[in-house]
């Protein structure tokens, strides 16, 4: 198997090292409390720091013959962590129903390669599903949906 280039392959171990601190940093904000009567960050604390360990783990003894190179299909995984962002701002402003039918039907029919019938069904029955589990069933309160708000 051919090694990496450079040092490139410490990207993966530098992202879950970031992510990690950057966690430890916003428990501590939360508070973490004590043993006896835990804050509301200490779980997360402990998450944190479990993710920086292995962040700091790979880091060192981590073998770069173990990693695949970058392909076009690397670019399909960072498409679909672009699409989740947008689904998380699109979530706050326009609610459940808009987003979480766009996202399933990018899913399925670019990531999942589904005809466009069966994509728009499965998103569309997905999304909906997913709204009256949550939102009618279990009473998870989401933002305003504009899309909810005109059936209703």
């Amino acid at each position: 198997m051919e090694q990496p280039r450079g040092q490139l392959y410490r990207i993966g171990p530098l992202i879950v090292l970031s992510v990690g601190v950057a966690a430890l940093a916003g428990s501590v904000a939360l508070s973490l409390g004590e043993l006896t009567a835990p804050g509301p960050g200490l779980w997360p604390f402990v998450v944190s720091l479990l993710l920086t360990g292995t962040g700091l783990v790979l880091l060192v003894v981590d073998d770069p013959a173990d990693y695949e190179p970058f392909t076009r299909g690397s670019a399909r995984i960072a498409g679909g962590l672009a699409g989740l962002a947008v689904f998380v701002a699109a979530f706050e402003v326009v609610g459940f129903l808009l987003p979480a039918f766009l996202m399933l039907l990018l899913w399925l029919r670019v990531f999942g390669g589904e005809s466009w019938r069966w994509a728009v069904g499965l998103a569309l029955g997905g999304s909906v599903g997913l709204y009256v589990l949550f939102d009618t069933v279990l009473g998870v309160r989401f933002p305003d949906d504009v899309v909810a708000g005109l059936v209703s």
